[in-house]
């Protein structure tokens, strides 16, 4: 059982029906749309991989149709096929939204697409997405599938809107993953499907561990982007925290938030050891899940997860390691460099 080579093939023909989708948009935003799409596509060598959004629907489906009759599972494959096609198409929608907001708050990449482009595209790829959702949904559940999506379109706005205000990392770490709530869609379809909404709770609990796990990851492998554009950023509230404890206890009174500088990161990775730290916070969240409602192949993403970053503290130690062999003197200009 492995969470990406045993489904090869509906990734495949997952990638050609968005593909198709996308192309049959009007002149010339198919070729933007067709440029945001290969980006992601698990086809295309280079791609950004957010596997979780292609792979969760039929993780979902081969746990359930062990469940099913036959033609009950061959149902579900046909609701896993939309449901995954609405996760990408989704995908590309709200990451559209998120370039939006960051163009309007810094001037656009040269080679990037101007707004002009990128609202109507958006609009599209949301039609797209609430096409293939509404096609997942047998009718009798249609009414129940929109009221879950207006709440987790509302997790997102706010998760959103409240990003830059709050350290959700620290204070309400269930919510650092709001701004992926609309793939938890896609569970709620395949569970309704399946007529087992009432361990809906219990799976969605799993994928937010997950989430959160995959939202730490991306944070350590892009901090120093995050840092220069300011962007929340988990792995950075937590150092930020780390030197705001320490200034508060030298100085036995508050003060203000700490401006990190990419030295003061540095130096907190490799001489304070922070991603280790960081990656047992990352392991906590899979200890503590309920090994009786896990579904197995998000349990191994999950564990995939957390060996990234494990592999990411690894490697700083064994660079610092290789520093300190150099010389103490080496070591720190390298680290301010």
């Amino acid at each position: 059982m492995d969470w990406l080579e045993d489904f090869r093939p509906q990734l495949e023909r997952l990638f050609q029906q968005a593909e198709k989708r996308v192309r049959a948009f009007p002149a010339p935003l198919h070729e933007i749309g067709l440029r945001y799409l290969s980006a992601f596509d698990i086809r295309t060598r280079g791609s950004t991989k957010n596997y979780i959004c292609y792979l969760l629907p039929f993780w979902l489906e081969r746990m359930l149709s062990a469940r099913l009759e036959s033609s009950a599972s061959d149902a579900l494959l046909q609701t896993a096929r939309q449901a995954a096609l609405g996760n990408v198409m989704g995908m590309l929608h709200f990451f559209i939204q998120d370039d939006l907001m960051d163009m309007a708050q810094q001037q656009a990449a040269e080679d990037a697409p101007d707004m002009r482009s990128l609202i109507p595209l958006s609009q599209l790829l949301h039609s797209e997405f609430i096409q293939a959702m509404s096609a997942a949904t047998s009718s009798q559940h249609h009414d129940q599938l929109w009221e879950y999506y207006q709440d987790l379109c509302a997790e997102w706005a706010s998760a959103v809107y409240d990003e830059s205000e709050s350290d959700y990392f620290l204070q309400a770490r269930h919510r650092v993953a709001g701004k992926a709530s609309p793939i938890k869609l896609s569970v709620i379809i395949m569970m309704l499907e399946a007529n087992l909404s009432s361990q809906l709770p219990a799976l969605l609990e799993q994928l937010e561990r997950v989430l959160l796990v995959l939202q730490m990851n991306d944070d350590a492998a892009d901090w120093r982007e995050d840092l220069a554009s300011g962007s929340y950023n988990c792995l950075l509230s937590l150092i930020r925290h780390e030197y705001d404890a320490l200034e508060q206890h030298a100085d036995e009174a508050p003060s203000t938030p700490t401006v990190l500088t990419e030295v003061q990161v540095q130096q907190a990775i490799y001489d304070r050891h922070i991603l280790q730290r960081y990656t047992s916070m990352a392991a906590d969240s899979y200890i503590a899940a309920d090994t009786a409602s896990l579904n197995p192949y998000l349990s191994q993403f999950h564990a995939y997860l957390i060996r990234q970053l494990t592999r990411m503290s690894e490697q700083v130690e064994q660079h610092r390691s290789l520093l300190l062999q150099q010389g103490s003197i080496w070591y720190y200009a390298k680290l301010s460099n």
